[in-house]
């Protein structure tokens, strides 16, 4: 008898956080997350794992495992419904109710959303299921064991080892001893911040920084964090009220979860002290904090239309202040750093991690990592949920807790590992990909097409406009347009040549047809845009037949 975890995504990168537990045949899903793209990913809107291995088993999959409730662990799970909808989703409250707020976006899916907490151990199929309370940058996150016949299979969770939470419950240090004392045969654990040395700063600390900078404000206040983190929300309610300002929910995001959280218990705070949007110009600009999305320069966010002076509802000036209370996501920078250039343009004060202390991150750093092994006390270890530095790093934490180096396994993205009677192994691989979603398209944009956009984008495009008849002759001289190659006033002279370089090489052919013909025309454009500019454009022949 076998237990296999298979990895999909989150191993080697931040986000699209998704693997399976393998019972007796069955798979329980832990965590279906989805990524966002970069610069490379032309036109992109989200990236998600490829469960394709799984489509052939679908009668197979018995549940789905959230362990808390940010986009890179439960944003990808509407798209999931597609292939398998209806199934048995076990997650928090706070996690239900904002997946619930999500899948009313897509009426075509359903699930059966199951409430669990802390502390609960349920039955599904051959699963025992058993959840810890962790503590980490949004309520209600788990650690969850799986207890199969060949071994507990322990995931930790996003979490740190915050002492001091908004909500008073900490990491559930006792439940995970228990597990230790009863024996963890693999342990996967999240290694976002193995490379950073030291204890995570508890989350009480940012409260601090944003009571003092709201005191000094003279002007209108705006707030960007992640529309998730209840408990950074909270402590800028608390420091407006303490300072005499109303509120207001911008951003669609934030507007849409924090009513959920206030619903659910989550977040404390008197709706008369909450304005709209269209209210706040009546209010005098130091009587307000607006609460926003855009923490990571996200072009149309709120924060961002705001820096670009674009807000239709909110103008800054000069006195006004900003507080990014959030952290920098990898590959983000730019756009941050852009926001906070326009922000600065417009008069506006910018506080940011780099200057104050209004971000403490959500993940445990080495030191509490270690506790945490020497806690749980694994046998076997996999570090899962970072890049391949952060990942190779927890190895090295591991093995500084005694875990011999050949229990500790650095996995990517399409591994396997399997548990046969207590021991840890390598399994067979799979191929894991990405599916990309661009606009209402899911799976229909591939590499080629990237690549394709890419040289659009760096290249531009020329087409050439060719009319032939019934015996593929040209009837006129070809049309050449173009777009993104030369600069429009000078793009007329070199068209004409174009044109004519083309028909001069389309007339030397015999016996053409239309694949010929846009073969030639092709090879003869490219040619002449890389001896005349040295760029290489995108050609795209157009025949037309009279």
């Amino acid at each position: 008898m076998t237990a296999r975890v298979s990895f999909f995504g989150g191993l080697g990168e931040i986000g699209a956080n998704m693997a399976s537990v393998e019972v007796d045949g069955r798979l329980a899903i832990l965590d279906v997350g989805l990524t966002f793209p970069d610069a490379e990913h032309y036109g992109i809107d989200l990236i998600l794992p490829d469960w394709a291995p799984l489509r052939d088993r679908a009668d197979d999959v018995d549940c789905v495992v959230i362990t808390h409730g940010h986009e890179d662990h439960m944003g990808a799970l509407p798209f999931f419904l597609r292939d398998f909808n209806n199934i048995t989703v076990y997650a928090s409250r706070l996690t239900c109710g904002l997946l619930e707020a999500k899948l009313t976006e897509h009426p075509d899916t359903s699930a059966d959303l199951r409430v669990v907490e802390a502390g609960d151990r349920i039955t599904t199929g051959p699963f025992d299921i058993e959840f810890v309370g962790v503590t980490h940058s949004i309520p209600d996150g788990f650690g969850v064991a799986f207890h199969t016949p060949d071994g507990t299979i322990l995931h930790s969770g996003d979490f740190k080892l915050d002492q001091t939470p908004i909500d008073g419950k900490p990491t559930d240090l006792p439940h995970l001893a228990e597990l230790g004392d009863v024996g963890v045969a693999l342990l996967l654990a999240d290694s976002t911040n193995a490379d950073t040395s030291g204890h995570t700063k508890t989350e009480r600390s940012v409260g601090k920084t944003l009571r003092d900078t709201f005191a000094e404000a003279d002007g209108r206040i705006v707030v960007t964090t992640f529309a998730s983190h209840v408990h950074r929300v909270q402590q800028i309610i608390d420091a407006a009220i303490q300072t005499s300002r109303q509120i207001c929910f911008v951003g669609r995001s934030m507007v849409r979860n924090m009513p959920i959280a206030r619903d659910l218990g989550y977040l404390t705070y008197d709706p008369a002290a909450i304005v709209e949007i269209h209210e706040v110009d009546n209010l005098a600009r130091d009587g307000v904090v607006i609460i926003c999305t855009g923490s990571q320069g996200e072009p149309y966010a709120a924060l961002s239309l705001m820096a670009a002076g674009q807000h239709r509802q909110v103008q800054l000036q000069s006195g006004d202040t900003v507080v990014m209370a959030s952290s920098v996501i990898p590959g983000n920078e730019a756009a941050i750093f852009k926001s906070i250039n326009g922000l600065s343009r417009q008069g506006a004060r910018v506080v940011h991690k780099g200057i104050a202390d209004v971000h403490v991150s959500g993940h445990a750093a080495a030191d509490e990592l270690r506790y945490y092994h020497n806690i749980v006390r694994p046998k076997a270890f996999v570090p899962v949920h970072g890049e391949y530095r952060h990942m190779v790093a927890h190895a090295e934490i591991a093995r500084s807790t005694g875990l011999a180096a050949d229990r500790v396994f650095v996995c990517e993205d399409g591994d396997t590992v399997e548990l046969t009677d207590g021991v840890v192994g390598r399994g067979p691989s799979f191929t894991a990909g990405r599916v990309f979603v661009d606009g209402l398209g899911v799976g229909d944009v591939g590499s080629a097409v990237l690549r394709d956009r890419g040289k659009l984008s760096s290249e531009g495009v020329c087409v050439a406009v060719i009319v032939i008849d019934g015996h593929a002759r040209l009837v006129s001289e070809p049309q050449i347009v173009q777009q993104g190659v030369i600069y429009e006033p000078e793009q007329a002279q070199l068209l004409d040549l174009a044109a004519k370089v083309l028909s001069e090489e389309l007339r030397a052919g015999r016996d053409s047809d239309g694949a010929v013909i846009r073969r030639t025309t092709a090879q003869t454009l490219a040619r002449f845009w890389r001896e005349q500019t040295g760029r290489r454009p995108v050609i795209l022949p157009l025949l037309v037949e009279l």
